[in-house]
């Protein structure tokens, strides 16, 4: 019985160091070929529309969290601006210097999270993987600054995300962070609350004949964007949105009021920027060679 504890030790201890050694070289063994790793600034070249999702949804957040983004345009900032106009221009530099902030500080965040505890990000060629969670992996999708260091999971007790970006909505993603079992029944992921910010936002009653309608309550309302760290700074918003309506909608004013609330905060963003970028980002294949 001893001699077949030792041996199960050694194989034990035989598979860990085998792993380890193939960890420390597959990153060499990718890297140090003819394609040179691809940084995190040429991959935020290609923001992704749920990244610009987040200002929209979040601008006082998105601000603060990335303050070079100050001249970043929402799709809505942009109508009337014309393909010449150099606001344009510095809208996209913005957009890229931020997307590349929020995947780093994403990534730091993932990891010092512990997520690649439960969740891998490597769909192998074995039980059926391929039809669960997506194509098998290949290693130029990991030739890239994003993947340093390699993350390929251990426990596997969540999904795979090696193709998560882009799957579900940023509101599903900041509902699932909040209280995980609300959008994933079953679910055995913790909570995240550090990744919101406590504050104040406008919110908006529904129409009262909407309401009787469909049945809900008539001080249903929902928020719009924005969470305010202070209750003035929303009463000053909720103004701006007074003014801006238009004669016509001069009801809906009646219906606009300031409420304590929550949204993501630069932790939470960033994560949810990096966890939208999985599996979204391949390399430009070589062009083959004239014979």
């Amino acid at each position: 019985m001893d001699r077949f504890g030792s041996i199960i030790t050694a194989a034990g201890l035989g598979c860990f160091a085998f792993a380890f050694v193939l960890s420390s070289l597959y990153p060499w063994m990718i890297t140090g070929g003819s394609k040179p790793e691809t940084n995190i600034a040429v991959l935020a070249q290609d923001v992704s529309p749920e990244f610009r999702d987040l200002k929209a949804r979040w601008p006082v957040a998105f601000d603060a969290a990335y303050p070079q983004g100050v001249d970043a345009l929402t799709m809505q900032q942009l109508v009337g601006v014309s393909p010449d106009d150099a606001r344009r221009g510095r809208s996209e530099a913005a957009w890229e210097a931020s997307y590349a902030q929020a995947l780093r500080d994403g990534r730091d965040s993932y990891i010092s999270e512990g997520c690649w505890h439960c969740h891998s990000q490597y769909v192998r060629p074995v039980s059926n993987e391929d039809q669960r969670w997506g194509p098998v992996s290949v290693w130029e999708q990991d030739n890239n600054s994003l993947q340093r260091p390699m993350l390929w999971g251990t426990r596997r007790v969540g999904p795979d995300l090696t193709y998560e970006g882009g799957l579900r909505s940023n509101d599903w993603h900041a509902a699932h962070f909040w209280r995980p079992s609300e959008v994933s029944p079953g679910s055995v992921m913790p909570r995240y609350p550090w990744f919101f910010r406590e504050g104040w936002q406008v919110r908006r009653r529904i129409d009262p004949e909407i309401a009787e309608r469909t049945g809900l309550s008539g001080d249903t309302s929902y928020a719009l964007p924005g969470v305010y760290d202070s209750q003035a700074e929303a009463e000053a918003a909720l103004q701006s949105t007074r003014d801006s309506l238009p004669n016509s909608l001069a009801a809906e004013s009646e219906r606009l009021f300031v409420e304590q609330g929550k949204g993501l905060n630069h932790r939470g963003l960033s994560m949810l920027a990096y966890i939208q970028w999985l599996g979204t980002w391949m390399p430009e294949p070589e062009p083959e060679a004239e014979s």
